[in-house]
């Protein structure tokens, strides 16, 4: 009898176990469908930069050139 049972919970779990793969796959898609894809439709028709990606007027690189320090004994026992 209790090989029985454990044959069947191991059954049991094995079909509730690709059920909630097949329910939570639906959901996700349905939620990145309805979610995710007006807004993409949106940003691009209006060519909205939310990040701001761009340099500036004039600017081609955000580099600074910085003087070479003196590279004496007590700088280089210093990490920083």
């Amino acid at each position: 009898m209790l090989a029985f049972m454990k044959l069947l919970w191991r059954n049991w779990k094995r079909v509730v176990h690709g059920i909630n793969g097949a329910i939570s796959f639906t959901l996700m898609s349905v939620a990145y469908i309805l979610g995710l894809g007006p807004v993409a439709v949106y940003f691009k028709i209006t060519r909205a930069d939310l990040l701001d990606r761009g340099l500036g007027e004039g600017l081609e690189s955000y580099w600074i050139a910085l003087e070479p320090d003196d590279a004496d004994v007590v700088r280089v026992q210093r990490p920083w």
